[in-house]
């Protein structure tokens, strides 16, 4: 059977403050405002009654949105680590990691320093950090194409 999945469509991140994560999303990656809209969910549901400000952007082909929940406030103040179960992480393909990360090493949280993967058929260098909002972000850098057969080592 055909799948009816063709593409993800785009990633969604929760944030405590849109026009904040606006800029750090725009000013770090390079990510560019298209849209934005404020939504009252009034369908029967969970979700009535729920009130969101959402900010579209996009990397070249990608899109990214961004979604501040104005009513209702979150209750507690969650924390998220790379081991938690859910969804971990964006990643995001960049040039020169390395540098990257020289330059915002001191004014981004990162988790680790760029991190070399290498295969037989992977050549990869990665790091972890988070955003404004305590999202993971990983970035990626490939150095080759990647084919995922065979056992890796990590530098």
């Amino acid at each position: 059977m055909q799948g009816f999945v063709t593409k993800i469509h785009h990633s969604g991140i929760t944030v405590k403050n849109l026009e904040e994560s606006i800029r750090f999303y725009e000013d770090v990656f390079g990510f560019k405002k298209i849209g934005q809209v404020d939504l009252q969910v009034n369908k029967e549901g969970d979700m009535k009654g729920v009130y969101i400000k959402i900010a579209f952007l996009k990397a070249g082909e990608d899109d990214l949105e961004l979604l501040e929940y104005i009513e209702p406030k979150r209750k507690q103040d969650l924390h998220f680590h790379p081991w938690d179960p859910g969804v971990q992480h964006i990643s995001f393909r960049v040039n020169n990691i390395k540098e990257f990360y020289e330059t915002y090493k001191d004014s981004i949280k990162f988790l680790t320093p760029p991190v070399d993967y290498i295969t037989d058929e992977i050549d990869t260098t990665w790091t972890y950090l988070k955003d404004p909002n305590g999202s993971i972000l990983e970035l990626s850098e490939d150095h080759k194409e990647r084919k995922f057969t065979g056992a890796a080592k990590i530098n």
